[in-house]
């Protein structure tokens, strides 16, 4: 799911490509190498040096990620060298460093590059090492095999602009489907445009950030109770595509479906243009000006169990070549732990400082300089679970990109729902091969 600085900022780009932008190429990873300390050779006294693979340290405050190694050093005696490239570079600095031989220990895993990397024998099977899966709520497989532990959790809850409701007569926040039809209804005989779909193929993330973001919302899933894609003939997809073919020819759609971007989209709503949209955590201090709420999505009437909520992640994997995996594990344990692997410190000051949410269980972040809606929505988060089927899927890219023009050609009534549905299983079968 890409996350920066500009997350921080309120830019919703970067998150849209956490699992989707192509990225570009970038000359020697060492070149970017960020030296803890200055330490490059391994310490025989004092602990190995690991290498840490990643971007987070360009997009965090200056210091920020070098600091937590220096504790983890303190800790543990190990040293952690940095290597820090721009999101866009970091797969191509792994993919040479496995390549030439001088892949790093630790390395920060987009959703989109898991299944290429475990294809190529890059990862490392983490149940083979002493990595704590009991510190972490959430663990990336594939083939039920555990490749990547997420540190921190970027969500999509649904935004709300309250003085928009309020012109248009509607009452309270729609929390049903049927709710939201008769809101939107509303919102668009006031005058407004009422919910941003961004269907925009640049960056084809609306298929799983707001479509699919709905129908997690309900239990609604692309995958079968084995783990196995099943769109053909999924009637609870076909209810949701259903539902958003109704919202279209109501018309009350934002305007430009097709074309629309999610960094378009979110800066719609922030200029006050649209009622609901559905975009991170992240970017609420992009609407510092608006009078907003952020909710978990509607969800289908009558559905009474959690929510499953979208997001994406900062992650790490151990890479599979590396000589000291015990160290890159216990680094690992030291992000999801902190210093005593129960205070969970470091996920912690990640997780509010990056105004993201922890995937380590222990972590208490302390969000009381962020925006009060976002206190009020990460009680809505620990009250539901995380879920994105896409992370894991090879060349998960295209097959959004595809699944995306399937999508848009039923909403202006090109082809039917089942056939539509059909395409997404060859898609989905097919990727990769």
């Amino acid at each position: 799911m890409k996350i920066s600085r500009l997350l921080k900022l309120g830019m919703t780009t970067v998150l849209s490509c956490a699992l989707l932008t192509s990225l570009v190429g970038c000359g020697n990873s060492a070149s970017n190498s960020e030296s803890s300390g200055g330490a490059t050779q391994e310490a025989a006294s004092e602990g190995v040096t690991i290498k840490f693979q990643q971007w987070w340290g360009g997009e965090l405050p200056e210091g920020y990620l070098q600091k937590i190694c220096d504790e983890y050093e303190a800790a543990t005696g190990n040293k952690v060298e940095l290597l820090t490239a721009p999101w866009a570079d970091t797969k191509t600095a792994i993919t040479a460093g496995a390549t030439n031989g001088t892949i790093a220990d630790v390395l920060s895993i987009d959703g989109a590059w898991l299944s290429e990397f475990v294809d190529m024998g890059i990862l490392t099977d983490l149940s083979t090492l002493d990595v704590k899966m009991d510190l972490a709520s959430d663990v990336w497989k594939v083939n039920n095999t555990e490749y990547v532990v997420p540190i921190l959790n970027f969500a999509y809850p649904m935004y709300v602009n309250m003085d928009i409701l309020e012109k248009s007569g509607v009452e309270n926040i729609p929390t049903t489907w049927t709710e939201l039809e008769q809101a939107c209804e509303k919102v668009k005989a006031a005058g407004y445009s009422a919910l941003a779909l961004n269907l925009g193929t640049t960056n084809a993330n609306g298929i799983q950030n707001v479509f699919m973001g709905t129908g997690w919302a309900s239990g609604i899933t692309l995958k079968d109770k084995d783990g196995k894609y099943l769109t053909k003939d999924n009637a609870e997809l076909a209810s949701l595509a259903e539902m958003y073919k109704k919202l279209y020819d109501l018309g009350v759609l934002y305007p430009g479906m097709s074309t629309l971007e999610e960094a378009e989209m979110t800066s719609n709503f922030a200029a006050g243009n649209c009622a609901f949209t559905v975009a991170s955590a992240a970017t609420m201090s992009q609407f510092e000006k608006l009078n907003f709420k952020a909710a978990t999505i509607p969800v289908k009437d009558g559905y009474t169990d959690k929510s499953g909520i979208c997001y994406a992640s900062w992650a790490v994997g151990v890479s599979e070549s590396s000589e000291h995996k015990e160290a890159a594990a216990e680094f690992i344990n030291f992000l999801l732990g902190g210093k005593d692997g129960t205070d969970g410190s470091a996920s912690a000051g990640l997780a509010s400082t990056m105004s993201a949410f922890p995937n380590s269980k222990v972590a208490t972040p302390d969000y009381s300089s962020a925006p009060k809606q976002f206190q009020e929505y990460y009680e809505e988060y620990k009250k539901n679970y995380v879920i994105n089927e896409f992370i894991g899927l090879a060349n998960a890219s295209d097959v959004m990109t595809s699944m995306t023009n399937d999508l848009v050609m039923y909403l202006e009534g090109d082809i039917e729902v089942n056939k539509m549905l059909e395409n997404w299983q060859g898609y989905l079968d097919n990727a990769g091969k």
